[in-house]
């Protein structure tokens, strides 16, 4: 297994010190002397609000300020249409013969306002205790700014990349990436690459740097019972006309066992394959959570009905959750109403050969044939599950140079979270790998979205390193 790799590490950190060692040396000098600066371009980055889900000004700030940055960096930069929001390309090409890597990031964020809880405008970004406080800091800005500045790095020291690198930046994965698919089809020979490797998501609550080989796939929707299209006196219409939630919530237990968790949709699971030894491997690797956890989230880790299968259950199972209500009153004190309408939205998180538009279209014959023809469901996101093997010779020297810069490095059979991965291994038929490089209380899509500035610092020297062990 791969695991024994770190038995090769001395003979790799030898060849890199008789190769690169100086070389490296001065690039990762270079960023350490000028982690202030760094900070201050990410301060300046994430003060747009480029929220994608209402098409917010922000996000033209945030493509012209990338573009500006990427060119001034050395990256041959262009602002790309798409069916929607535009992406940002970049390329920097030094031989056709060499090794080329495709980093993605994604520009938007999610919504934010400082009344959901926020301790600072969330478009302010304020600096406490090591962390910097924004939307967008660990989700996805931070990211991919660590890695455009490793890259940056090299042009300020007058060094040449060892490898082609080209960069894909989008505008819409908050609201599940609608047009980036069909950017991928049609661009092919423009993003030609040997290996994605990205960043999103959080490290392991321990601090160790952390891999995935993949995600889990995603199905969001929205159910929808109109009532009578209008709120009511309840004390004048209770009793002779039902709240229309009631309904929705009938709707929804129809989908889940509640005593097992089960989702009842028929052929749900049929395509849910039991693990390789591979990925039991893998899982068996990772530490025991639960000390972790408690970092987290504190005495609520007891919420967590099993523990111990924490990795497993959110790793490589699906998984149906609830996440929220529309509809009614829900501010402050009370008004005594029968809701016109009632909505609900709901996730399915999907694991490898699951395929969310089948899902779905499985979802609504379920729904009809259990006599709710009266729910609308609306499809609002799709992500497709992926998975790269682990014993691709680029992966395999990833995971080489990560346990060469720790021992401690852990590595995940995928993300329980959802990326567009799938373009990358079935659209593009390339290996694709996340290193994120957020806290594991990065707290992102919530309040008080932070990025620890340790990790962001450390992200641009780990991009490094794997620039390097790429080429070896």
């Amino acid at each position: 297994m791969f695991f024994s790799l770190w038995k090769d590490c001395s003979r790799i950190i030898s060849l890199l010190k008789n190769v690169f060692g100086e070389f490296m040396s001065k690039v990762i000098e270079y960023l350490r002397e000028n982690q202030e600066s760094a900070v201050s371009i990410l301060v300046d980055y994430l003060k747009f609000p480029s929220i994608s889900t209402t098409n917010h000004p922000g996000l033209e700030k945030s493509v012209n300020f990338l573009s500006k940055l990427m060119n001034e960096s050395g990256i041959d930069t262009s602002i790309l249409s798409t069916d929607g929001i535009p992406v940002v390309y970049g390329e920097l090409l030094k031989d056709k013969d060499l090794p080329t890597l495709l980093i993605y990031g994604h520009y938007d964020v999610q919504p934010a306002e400082i009344k959901e809880g926020w301790s600072n405008d969330p478009f302010d970004p304020v600096i406490r205790n090591g962390k910097i406080y924004a939307r967008g800091s660990g989700d996805n800005k931070g990211q991919h700014l660590a890695q455009i500045l490793a890259v940056r790095a090299y042009k300020q020291i007058g060094e040449e990349l060892p490898i082609n690198i080209k960069f894909l930046i989008e505008g819409e994965e908050e609201m599940g990436s609608p047009n980036l698919g069909k950017f991928v089809s049609e661009n092919k020979e423009l993003l030609k690459a040997d290996i994605a490797c990205s960043s999103d998501g959080s490290i392991h609550p321990s601090g160790c740097p952390t891999l995935a080989l993949g995600c889990r796939g995603l199905l969001y929707v929205e159910l929808r019972h109109n009532g009578v299209n209008k709120d009511l006196h309840s004390g004048t219409y209770g009793g002779a006309l039902a709240s229309p939630f009631w309904r929705l919530l009938d709707a929804i237990k129809t989908l889940r066992d509640s005593e097992s968790g089960k989702v009842l949709i028929p052929g749900f699971y049929d395509q849910v394959l039991p693990l390789g030894q591979a990925d039991l491997d893998i899982l068996n690797s990772i530490p025991n959570p639960k000390s972790e956890l408690e970092i987290v989230l504190g005495e609520n880790v007891d919420r967590i009905s099993n523990v111990d299968s924490f990795y497993e259950s959110t790793l490589t199972k699906p998984n149906f959750n609830i996440c929220g209500f529309q509809g009614g009153y829900s501010q402050d004190g009370m008004k005594t109403i029968i809701p016109g309408i009632a909505i609900a939205k709901l996730d399915f998180r999907l694991v490898v050969d699951q395929d969310p538009d089948s899902i779905f279209e499985d979802l609504c014959e379920f729904l009809a044939n259990s006599g709710f023809d009266d729910i609308e469901v609306k499809k609002m996101a799709i992500f497709k599950p992926s998975k790269t093997p682990a014993d691709n010779p680029f992966v395999e020297k990833i995971v080489q140079t990560l346990l060469c810069y720790s021992k401690e490095t852990l590595v995940y059979p995928n993300f329980g979270g959802s990326v567009p991965d799938v373009l990358f291994t079935k659209e593009m038929k390339i290996p694709s790998v996340w290193f994120p490089l957020a806290n594991a209380d990065t707290n992102s899509h919530g309040p008080d979205e932070n990025l620890d500035l340790d990790l962001f610092h450390r992200g641009s020297e780990l991009a490094v390193h794997l620039i390097e062990g790429i080429y070896t």
